[in-house]
């Protein structure tokens, strides 16, 4: 057996009768049946379509020509059967690799599948981009342009689906599925609602396409396209038609001929079969003139890898940041509800470390000065006993060191303290006495040490020492009760921001749900459906995390201004460079949230 072999995205090869080569079909259906449910709506079709091929399915409405068109496009799973498209198996491994294929196989849906959010140019431009995004920008734009005058359209560039007519956005979608020329096309009804003139269009359209090596397969209610073979459905009976598809003559119009398999003079009854004596055409390819062109389409020339790398940086950036950002302004109904609940929790979490830091801080300092005491000096303390004190203390095995602070040396310590600055200034002299710094080797050891020097006469006996035994308990204490408050508020917050940021998805989803649905039948990549979701993320996170960062940072400042004036200090311990980690953490929790949030409304539209 001749080996297969595939280049170019061509299809494989098996032996021919005559022992030459020949292109296996582009479509293969083997015995196969779709059911919904318990209804058989096709069962054991048989049909192989080769390449180039104008093949046409018809039958009355629920016989199963959408399905059978949906099967081939991958949108359903064969119940039973096998199904080959281009040589991919769609009846094992279903869905791998649909977004590849869905761009060799275009699909004029019935009721059109246009993008409402993009006129009718942009609509053609986006599939184009989808389809290649290694076409510069410019040829993408001439293409879709001839196309849309191809259907006439050329004056309706700039209007959106619903400013279209039934049969302008029939013509806009047929417009953007033979813009990308497909290796095989399926047309489930393309004339509907359409005038006869534009019916002759889209006709020519089609028959054109296929004779230039696109497979074309096309649904309708009855016979209407020079076609090579008929499925009838529901008696699933192939047919070959006696005419064969019109070709170019010298005189610039599309003829047709009939071979010997005809049945009659050309006129076709309702079952699309011809009954009278001679060769005819349907009325209006009588009238419209068909181009010289050549079978095929010459070969287009490989650009430099250059000139496409360049232009897959510029669609992309198209396709997923300027795409993004312009879904974020339409829907920012419905993103502002997200950027107001994230903004506050990040508010309140900024403020809530900016505390913990604060009381880390002060724990940590009050740990430290847990073993130091402060023993005041009487201030008719003689320095005899003065040096008779430090003495004692410098020799007892508890204390690690002993240091002597005079007034002067107090009043410059308590004038960096917020609040003791002032309190030193409402005295005209200096309130704060001579003292001994005793540093204790252990913490538990502080008491004993603190007893041993009262009632010593160089000790002021109203003030001895400044230990308190409950002061760090007390500390420890509130930063207990602290945390478990602020971790109560950051969950209710949680809680309600969940709820807010569901809601926002689910309206994202429904929102977005249809876009991402047809670009998915276009055959957009993952980087091009989910790239606009992450770059809308990172903008409503950017958004949240920079008010928050805002409000946040003014907090901030408030309190360093004014906490000389209520004589305590409101932030103990953080500084700038604290702040500006808060800050930077809070933009960054902005955008992880704005992103997670994005994404989950992108799995929701996908599903």
């Amino acid at each position: 057996m001749a080996a297969r072999t595939r280049k170019n995205g061509a299809s494989k090869t098996r032996p021919a009768a005559n022992g030459e080569l020949a292109p296996e079909p582009a479509v293969k259906l083997v015995g196969l049946s779709k059911s919904y449910g318990r209804t058989p709506v096709l069962k054991g079709v048989n049909l192989s379509v080769g390449q180039g091929e104008l093949f046409e399915v018809t039958g009355p409405s629920g016989s199963g020509k959408t399905t059978l068109l949906r099967l081939v496009h991958g949108q359903l799973r064969p119940s039973a059967g096998e199904l080959w498209v281009r040589g991919k198996n769609l009846h094992r491994r279903w869905r791998r690799g649909l977004d590849g294929l869905r761009r060799d196989v275009a699909f004029i849906f019935q009721e059109q599948r246009l993008l409402p959010r993009l006129n009718a140019f942009e609509n053609i431009v986006y599939a184009l981009q989808l389809r290649d995004p290694q076409v510069p920008n410019r040829v993408i734009k001439q293409r879709a342009l001839e196309a849309l005058e191809s259907v006439k359209l050329a004056g309706r560039t700039r209007a959106y689906p619903h400013q279209l007519s039934a049969g302008e956005r029939q013509r806009v979608a047929v417009a953007r599925a033979l813009v990308t020329r497909p290796r095989v096309l399926l047309a489930d009804e393309p004339l509907a609602s359409m005038d006869e003139e534009n019916a002759a269009i889209i006709t020519h359209l089609l028959e054109d396409a296929a004779a230039r090596g696109t497979t074309v397969i096309v649904a309708s209610h009855r016979h209407t396209f020079a076609a090579t073979r008929i499925l009838r459905l529901p008696s699933e009976r192939v047919m070959t038609n006696g005419a064969k598809r019109p070709s170019a003559n010298g005189n610039g119009h599309a003829t047709r001929v009939a071979n010997g398999n005809g049945n009659g003079n050309g006129h076709t009854n309702g079952n699309g079969h011809s009954n009278g004596a001679g060769p005819t055409r349907a009325w209006w390819r009588v009238v419209l003139p068909a181009r010289a062109r050549p079978h095929r389409a010459p070969k287009a020339t490989t650009l430099p890898l250059w000139r496409r790398s360049a232009a897959f940086t510029a669609n992309g950036y198209r396709l997923v940041l300027l795409n993004g950002l312009r879904s974020w302004s339409r829907d920012v109904r419905l993103a502002a509800p997200v950027v107001g609940t994230i903004s506050l929790l990040l508010m309140l979490c900024g403020a809530l470390a900016l505390i913990g830091i604060a009381l880390q801080g002060a724990v940590a300092y009050q740990a430290g000065q847990a073993s130091v005491v402060r023993v005041y000096l009487a201030d008719g303390a003689s320095q005899s006993a003065v040096d008779a004190l430090e003495s004692r203390l410098a020799g007892d095995p508890r204390v690690a060191s002993v240091t002597y602070l005079t007034p002067a040396q107090a009043l410059k310590e308590a004038s960096q303290r917020p609040g003791l600055d002032s309190l030193a200034s409402l005295s005209s002299s200096n309130p704060f006495p001579a003292s001994l710094d005793v540093k204790v080797r252990l913490v538990t050891q502080v008491a004993a040490v603190a007893s041993s020097v009262k009632g010593d006469p160089a000790v002021d006996p109203a003030y001895p020492t400044s230990y308190d035994p409950d002061t760090y308990s007390r500390l420890r204490h509130f930063a207990l009760v602290a945390g478990g408050i602020a971790g109560g508020i950051v969950l209710l917050f949680a809680i309600v921001a969940y709820a807010v940021v569901a809601n926002s998805m689910r309206g994202i989803a429904h929102a977005r749900g249809q876009e991402v649905a047809i670009a998915r039948l276009l055959g957009a990549r993952s980087w091009m459906l989910r790239g606009p979701f992450v770059v809308e993320g990172l903008t409503t996170g950017a958004i949240a995390g920079a008010l928050a960062a805002g409000l946040v940072g003014a907090a901030y400042l408030l309190a360093v201004r004014f906490e000389a004036s209520v004589y305590v200090q409101l932030l103990p311990g953080v500084g700038p460079t604290a702040v500006q980690y808060v800050l930077a953490a809070v933009i960054t929790a902005g955008l992880v949230l704005g992103t997670a949030t994005a994404m989950l409304g992108f799995r929701k539209a996908r599903a």
